[in-house]
């Protein structure tokens, strides 16, 4: 199978799509596809996948020929004294050996060859005016920014390498990356790279020389005890301090990112989210959301270490969150994860309005349904004759739908709605105009699925509301065959590996516990 489309944002009438190691443009209105942006390390990947074959090997050297192989590669037995009979008697046996070791050599098997990793795109945003595009990368933790020209044609400007890999990026007003990563802190740096080298700022050194210090002494370690990569970088260090006792630690650069970074906060989990976010007086918030259930508000730069507060209420991991458009504070924020509800703050105060049943309009998709995972919630302005109305949408891991709900001035969902899909949901994005709503869905057709693979990954749904609720007006494929021909493959396991990643947050008994019990 293709791998399908993960990824996906919006700005005006260009669509963003990440495939894989690659990012392709499109036109909204028509769906005509206009760029491709391609990771640098994806034809390395595509070489060593295909060298490393296993399919490829065995029909290059048989089963057969791989034992006669291993068997050629083994130190020679001790060779026995025979007399003359047994000699000539062993000697077609020996001549049958001898052509078996020949013919192993001449097709030895050969070593296996290391596959990288695969290069994937997780993470789109761009600036307020569209002018420039950040994505994300997995396996290399890279932070990408490209000039974007407003019609799809895409730059790249600059490429960083994050100490750990980003679960969340945005954009501000002020043209600086606000990045988030899975070991819970929160980064700024320029939104342009500066060409000149970065030196991290150097601690002053402490005033206190009066305190005696321990002399060095000779490491009881060696290099015959010591094995790890981590420890023998340790023990080095510290021969290097034995050589050189007068040199002070202090002069030992430490590594660390070579472009200009701060630090504003931190959480003591996982991140799962982050928004940035402006008040009815102007005052700017970063909004984060973890594994612990917990969402926290805190200042914008320059005062983010100071917590605004929290919303709190979740009692299982937060994975998704969306800020309510059209509205004049934006103050109202909508939040899910593996709680069975939605629920409805006033971020401001950190009060919690009202909670909404997800599960209750999944069990009509999948009646089997226990445990929900929302993986993404978007807010939309749809249109309507009477005024704009205020719409959510949600996608929920491994569920064929779109859940929508429609929110009133009692900051209450309600109206209930399912848009079926042929395929599993992985990203999901909004377009609002002056006269139509659109909903950008990325899907995952799986292998033994009836759809099977006549059905594209990427579909732009135009809505229409029937009966107060969210409805499919007209659905849009994107894509054609020659596109299709060029993406990549990839097998089903190693699709839900890189992109079923929501439910695992949801934290397991302890091992032992009695069941209902939840580990704290």
């Amino acid at each position: 199978m293709k791998i399908p489309y993960n990824c996906l944002h919006t700005h005006g009438s260009v669509l963003f799509g990440a495939r894989g190691g690659k990012i392709h443009t499109f036109s909204l209105p028509d769906g005509a596809h206009i760029a491709t942006w391609q990771h640098p390390e994806l034809d390395t990947f595509m070489t060593a996948s295909s060298k490393a074959d296993p399919a490829a090997e065995k029909g290059a050297c048989g089963a057969e020929d791989s034992i006669v192989a291993d068997e050629a590669e083994q130190p020679p037995a001790k060779r026995q004294k025979v007399t003359e009979d047994d000699a000539s008697k062993n000697t077609s046996d020996e001549e049958k050996a001898g052509s078996k070791k020949v013919r192993g050599k001449e097709q030895r098997k050969p070593k296996p060859i290391p596959v990288p990793d695969r290069p994937v795109v997780i993470q789109l945003s761009t600036t307020a005016d569209g002018s420039h595009l950040v994505a994300v990368s997995a396996h290399d933790k890279a932070i990408w920014v490209f000039s974007h020209n407003g019609s799809g044609q895409l730059t790249q400007l600059s490429k960083r390498i994050m100490p750990k890999r980003p679960s969340s990026v945005k954009v501000s007003y002020d043209a600086q990356i606000i990045v988030a990563d899975k070991f819970g802190d929160v980064y700024a740096m320029p939104l342009i790279k500066s060409p000149e080298l970065y030196t991290p700022p150097q601690k002053p050194a402490s005033s206190s020389s009066f305190i005696a210090k321990k002399p060095f002494s000779k490491p009881a370690a060696t290099v015959l005890t010591v094995h790890s990569k981590g420890n023998r970088a340790a023990l080095a260090a510290q021969q290097r301090q034995l050589e050189n006792p007068n040199k002070s630690t202090s002069d030992v650069r430490v590594e660390g990112p070579n472009f200009e970074h701060t630090l504003l906060l931190g959480h003591v989990s996982m991140l799962t989210a982050l928004l940035l976010v402006e008040d009815g007086q102007g005052r700017r918030y970063i909004i984060t959301s973890d594994r612990d259930e917990h969402i926290r508000v805190s200042r914008f730069i320059p005062q983010a270490h100071v917590i605004h507060g929290y919303c709190l209420g979740h009692r299982e991991f937060v994975g998704a969150m969306t800020i309510l458009e059209g509205r004049s504070n934006n103050s109202l924020l909508v939040s899910g994860g593996g709680d069975e509800d939605l629920f409805v703050w006033d971020w401001i105060d950190g009060k919690l309005l009202s909670t909404t049943s997800i599960l209750t309009p999944v069990k009509e998709v999948a009646p089997q349904t226990s445990n929900i995972a929302v993986s993404r919630l978007v807010s939309l302005e749809y249109p309507a004759e009477s005024g704009a109305q205020t719409h959510i949408a949600a996608i929920c891991e491994g569920i064929s739908a779109i859940f929508t709900w429609q929110l009133f001035d009692d900051k209450i969902l309600t109206r209930p709605g399912v848009i079926q899909l042929p395929g599993k949901p992985l990203d999901i994005s909004s377009s609002t105009t002056s006269s139509t709503a659109h909903l950008v869905v990325a899907l995952h057709i799986p292998e033994d699925s009836d759809a099977g693979a006549t059905v594209r990954s990427l579909h732009i749904i135009r809505l229409a509301i029937d009966d107060g609720r969210l409805a499919v007006d007209t659905i849009t494929p994107i894509g054609d065959d020659a596109l299709e021909a060029t993406e990549q493959d990839a097998a089903e396991a190693d699709v839900r590996t890189l992109f079923y990643t929501v439910e695992h947050l949801r934290k397991q008994p302890a091992s032992g516990a009695e069941e209902g019990e939840v580990e704290q």
